[in-house]
């Protein structure tokens, strides 16, 4: 009877034993994920991500996922339209890439499923899909809302006067470089993505411009207390290349500064002897036939403790202006 009673046990033991190891194991085989995360496919991204929160963790996988797709987008910046339609302006180039870059480590992700989610009393874990045809048409139609508002204005473009053109360029440019952040990006997300409906015709928008530009011949007018400030947007003008002549303009440029002397009363010693120019400055923009194409006014204020004259002069804020915004943007006011 005893032999027979301690057989039973082992034989339980044994059975149970071999239960815990299986379940164990179907376990270890569902959590296989935590280590080992599917690979991205042509249809998919997958990341792993952690947090106090299933949200948290889910926002540390898309930035993973992001930083994958931003290591893809530096690689074929080279070949994208953006660089094609710079050309071999290096400084622009680098500059460009920089805000890609910046923008494909921010993207709007949309129908995220989270595949698994684990918490080890410490944190959540979870396995989060992306699915690339979604994201890829996301964006898509981003950049068919800003090609829309861009082919609008190069249809007024086309018509317009030499002057005017470059005014439109402003705006014009503005479009082409949010463009410039979808086109790497839609290579990255879709390796056969085709760009050729926008390629051609970009490049031609750049080429136009650029002439316009180039038939430009500007004569600059300045009372005195504008010419420093004359100064600066000929010196600008200059580094882009701009023909000036007294006698074959084809357009005007005036500027012409009102200003007032103002001191404040201050506990200030430094402030207190500053005498302040409030400048109401107007820039005018005149075609060879006699019209103002542009007018623009800039209300501006400086301090200088060497007297109002140099107050007037001092162009710290207008050059602060044209750095922000470029100089056809300052003296246009686009």
């Amino acid at each position: 009877m005893y032999i027979k009673t301690l057989f039973i046990f082992l034989a339980l033991t044994f059975f149970s034993a071999c239960g815990i190891a299986a379940s164990s194991s179907s376990v270890n085989a569902g959590m296989a994920w935590l280590n080992n995360p599917p690979s991205d496919t042509a249809r998919h991204f997958y990341a792993v991500g952690y947090g106090e929160t299933q949200k948290d963790a889910k926002s540390d996988a898309l930035a993973t996922i992001s930083a994958k797709i931003s290591v893809n987008v530096a690689s074929n910046f080279s070949t994208s339209v953006t660089a094609s339609r710079q050309g071999g302006n290096e400084d622009v180039l680098a500059s460009t890439k920089s805000e890609v870059l910046t923008n494909s480590k921010n993207i709007e992700y949309s129908d995220v499923q989270v595949q698994e989610s684990f918490n080890d009393a410490k944190q959540w874990i979870v396995l989060v899909e992306v699915d690339r045809a979604v994201l890829t048409a996301t964006y898509e139609r981003k950049l068919e809302q800003v090609d829309n508002k861009l082919q609008a204005e190069w249809d007024i473009f086309k018509d317009a006067g030499v002057f005017e053109k470059l005014k439109l360029s402003v705006t014009i440019d503005n479009y082409l470089k949010e463009t410039d952040s979808f086109f790497p990006l839609l290579h990255a997300l879709n390796s056969s993505y085709d760009d050729s409906q926008y390629t051609k015709r970009y490049l031609d928008y750049t080429k136009e411009m650029r002439k316009a530009k180039d038939e430009l011949i500007f004569k600059i007018e300045a009372d005195k207390n504008s010419e420093s400030l004359a100064s600066v947007i000929r010196n600008n003008l200059s580094a882009q290349n701009a023909t000036f002549s007294d006698k074959n303009y084809n357009v005007i440029i005036t500027i012409s500064t009102d200003a007032k002397m103002k001191k404040y009363p201050s506990t200030n010693d430094k402030f207190a002897e500053l005498t302040f120019a409030l400048r109401k400055t107007v820039i005018k923009a005149i075609d060879k036939n006699g019209n103002i194409v542009s007018n623009v006014v800039y209300k501006t204020k400086e301090g200088s403790s060497e007297g109002f004259e140099d107050a007037i002069s001092r162009t710290s804020k207008y050059e602060k202006m044209i750095q922000d915004k470029g100089v056809i943007a300052f003296i246009t006011g686009n």
